[in-house]
């Protein structure tokens, strides 16, 4: 396997760099989601989303061009310096605390969601349930004053 150039690793960098910038974005955005789902506010969730979603496609594009890199082994690659390799490597491991991070507050938001959910589905329901007792009700007595049991 030949070395991996110093314009590469430059290359590299940048991408890793573009990478935890987006990640950073992300975890922030996310931050705002739980918020937002926490105060019921659907409005602020959907604009969330919507930002998150052209967030995603960006660290995709990202995460294709870091693709060459997977194979490569890290010893091969040539530095413009120890620093930089170094920053490069805390780089990464700020990216991958981000995405850990992110992902579990995601995790979490989402629960609280269907938590939400399941309490107005369940407010419905008894919502509804109210709404067919009082219609038994009000149709029975309807029936019984209807029929003359004098005839009878």
């Amino acid at each position: 396997m030949d070395a991996v150039s110093t314009e590469d690793t430059e290359f590299l960098f940048q991408c890793m760099q573009h990478r935890r910038d987006i990640l950073r974005s992300l975890r922030l955005l996310t931050d705002s989601h739980a918020a937002a789902a926490q105060a019921d506010d659907i409005n602020v969730t959907l604009g969330i989303l919507a930002r998150k979603e052209s967030l995603l496609d960006e660290l995709a594009q990202v995460l294709a061009s870091l693709q060459r890199f997977h194979h490569d082994d890290p010893e091969r690659r040539q530095w413009i310096s120890p620093q930089r390799r170094q920053t490069c490597q805390a780089l990464a491991d700020e990216g991958d605390r981000l995405l850990n991070e992110t992902v579990q507050l995601e995790q979490a938001t989402l629960e609280e969601m269907q938590s939400q959910r399941d309490a107005v589905a369940a407010q419905l329901q008894n919502g509804t349930n109210s709404i067919l007792a009082h219609n038994a009700y009000t149709a029975g007595e309807q029936l019984e004053s209807s029929l003359d049991l004098s005839d009878l």
